[in-house]
């Protein structure tokens, strides 16, 4: 009998905790002494309705609301509070019952915090226990993803390690400085030069080519970017991912069929299953700092400018950035069109890639699926 994993994610709350949860599940795939792999979301296993409740109240306040939602995620002390304590203890009877009963896991790996410390009252409360591992999906840490019966935390950084060890006093036993976990087809795309990438997707080999994407939900200003590269007097090639804004794609299109002798080559996709390609294919990357966006870019050698980041975890990730130097945290439009400016000099793109090399972890799902097989 193979070892049986379980992944705890929340896919409403962004796709980068989904994301990080497929990679390593198919990395495990690859290997023997894999029984089963099963990702699932913690709330929509353990309260559909708390579910639907979180989503809503979510993406109310990132639309209607963003300074005070920055302000509640702010509050660490209170949302460790309620989801260590009285909705950690009620949502962990719910997942005994719904699920880890029924798959009986060897090692639970949760990419999402809400439903972490749940997971740590279930095994305390589990005749059969799991080694229970957190894997922040972001470059930051924060109270949300620590609680004294996690097994293990696999960090995107050597800081976030020492953040945990200094400040929530985890042993640094328990600490593993893998990266983020990303998908197999990034961490092993960046054999292939640019010019290929671009050549296997139709674009023209040698232009500059500037790749816009806001996640799935198409956030972030992309029309007003845009607006603004196409002022840019050199030629190159823009693509602009709208991802499942079917809104955001309709009118960039409509826009654009007004647009009189453009100079760009300009593509407008929607949702895109292999990212891979598009990112591999761009000399530099316009995107919200989503963990897993930058984690993808880094392995792919993608030089990244992030812009209009989401409140919360999103504005950490800049920091992070910025502090590091591996990546531009662009101000406004004006400020990213500088940036490609600079970067159409090779040599100042080569700088901005070694940049990165502070932070990349390409091999991350790799490194961590080994870990976890061994336990």
């Amino acid at each position: 009998m193979g070892k049986r994993f379980l992944f705890v994610m929340e896919e409403w709350a962004g796709s980068g905790h989904r994301m990080a949860a497929q990679a390593l599940a198919e990395e495990l795939r690859l290997r023997s002494g894999v029984e089963s792999t099963r990702i699932v979301g913690g709330l929509e296993t353990a309260s559909p309705a708390l579910r639907g409740l979180s989503r809503f109240f979510y993406l109310g306040m990132l639309r209607y609301a963003p300074p005070l939602w920055q302000r509640l995620y702010e509050q660490e002390s209170l949302w460790n509070a309620a989801l260590k304590k009285p909705l950690g203890w009620w949502l962990s009877k719910r997942l005994i019952q719904e699920l880890l009963l029924k798959e009986e896991p060897d090692v639970v790996v949760a990419t999402h915090a809400y439903c972490l410390s749940a997971l740590a009252h279930a095994k305390q409360k589990m005749d059969k226990p799991f080694h229970l591992v957190s894997i922040p999906t972001d470059f930051h840490i924060n109270g949300f993803w620590v609680h004294p019966l996690i097994d293990t935390y696999i960090v995107a950084h050597e800081q976030l390690a020492d953040v945990l060890a200094t400040d929530y006093q985890v042993s640094p036993e328990k600490i593993h400085v893998h990266g983020i976990p990303v998908r197999p087809d990034f961490s092993r795309a960046d054999i292939r030069d640019k010019p290929n990438w671009r050549v296997q997707l139709g674009l023209e080999p040698e232009k500059f080519t500037v790749l816009i994407s806001g996640g799935e939900g198409g956030h972030g200003g992309i029309k007003r970017v845009l607006q603004e590269l196409l002022h840019v007097q050199e030629p190159m090639q823009i693509i602009v991912i709208a991802g499942k804004n079917a809104r955001l794609h309709q009118q960039l299109e409509a826009w654009l069929r007004q647009e009189e002798s453009l100079q760009h080559i300009v593509w407008i996709r929607g949702y895109e299953q292999q990212m891979w390609q598009w990112i591999g294919a761009a000399d530099a990357y316009i995107t919200k700092p989503g963990g897993i966006s930058c984690a993808e870019a880094l392995a792919m050698k993608t030089p990244l400018i992030l812009y209009q980041p989401l409140p919360g975890q999103e504005r950490r990730n800049s920091g992070f950035f910025m502090r590091n130097e591996a990546a531009i945290v662009a101000m406004c439009p004006e400020d990213i069109r500088t940036v490609i400016g600079r970067w159409r000099n090779k040599k100042q793109w080569e700088d901005a890639i070694m940049r990165m090399e502070v932070v990349r972890r390409p091999d991350s799902a790799q490194r961590t699926a080994e870990y976890l097989l061994g336990l």
